[in-house]
């Protein structure tokens, strides 16, 4: 199964209107508000060490009427901030095109981002150390646990989603933005319950480079029936402007690089560059074009 871009190039030209995210509370997403399109379930799953609560929203179509056919499934990670932008016009779209069932992995928080959680959750652990460290970006946090929450995803999660709804094993993806999209590529060389992985702006300069390390250190199972799309803004930050401390002047040539090294083991693997945007900004952009133009 190809995954077709041609509609995600044609958006790409003209998404450079997209903010960034704001770290400031929500106000009702359309779980709350309540959509014509999808129906909507909510359940909180702890983390193994009981330390965090993740929020999950589970998005089913109204317009599967058939219990036994299987959909496919978009798992997206900083799920507050992706509720905030889920609307019924989006969602109409969605039914209008393959249906994919939502699966929104946030926190229990009223913000759209919890730095702490997702520092600790998203990043993988050295690989000579095997556990979680300080993280070396922002010391008062940890980092490195993405193992132990990706435990909670497969064996918590997904269970609970497929309890509620039949998912297409050949269409199961899972997106994530910044520290997502490290989550995204650490997950490709850790199993198979993803078919297709979306990562959007990873910090691969994290950690001197780790996950850079890491994908040329293991060899990925079953490479063929993997389907990547790695996404980066190609903006430079202007003299005297604040720039995010996950921006990386050579983001466009790491991606590159990890591009040459999952074609040489043979994954479906694309690069996608957006015009004018900046790291932030490839959160929506990205998210949007994945939803709208998923597989196929």
């Amino acid at each position: 199964m190809a995954y077709s871009l041609a509609a995600v190039f044609a958006m790409g030209m003209n998404v450079a209107t997209h903010a960034k995210p704001e770290i400031k509370p929500l106000g009702a997403n359309i779980a709350e508000l309540g959509s014509e399109y999808y129906s909507f379930k909510v359940k909180e799953f702890a983390s193994n060490d009981k330390q965090r609560i993740y929020k999950v929203w589970l998005g089913i179509p109204k317009t599967n009427q058939n219990i036994q056919q299987k959909l496919p499934a978009v798992f997206m990670l900083d799920g507050n901030a992706v509720m905030s932008h889920l609307n019924d016009p989006l969602l109409k779209a969605l039914t209008e095109n393959d249906s994919p069932v939502l699966v929104a992995i946030g926190y229990k928080t009223n913000l759209p981002f919890e730095s702490a959680s997702r520092s600790l959750d998203y990043t993988p652990a050295d690989m000579a150390a095997g556990k979680p460290e300080p993280d070396p970006r922002s010391p008062e946090r940890m980092s490195g646990g993405s193992a132990e929450f990706r435990k909670v995803l497969l064996n918590n999660i997904a269970p609970w989603v497929e309890q509620n709804v039949k998912l297409d094993a050949n269409k199961r993806a899972v997106w994530g933005h910044s520290y997502g999209g490290l989550f995204v590529l650490d997950s490709l060389l850790a199993g198979d319950y993803f078919s297709h992985y979306f990562a959007a702006s990873p910090s691969l300069s994290w950690a001197d480079n780790r996950m850079m390390d890491k994908i040329h250190a293991v060899k990925i199972k079953a490479p063929t029936e993997k389907h990547v799309l790695l996404m980066e803004g190609d903006v430079s930050m202007n003299d005297g402007e604040k720039q995010s401390s996950n921006f990386d002047m050579n983001g466009i040539d790491k991606n590159r690089k990890i591009l040459s090294n999952f074609d040489e083991q043979g994954i479906d693997a694309k690069f996608l560059i957006y015009p004018n945007l900046k790291h932030g900004q490839v959160f929506k952009a990205s998210l949007m074009d994945v939803l709208l133009n998923k597989l196929h």
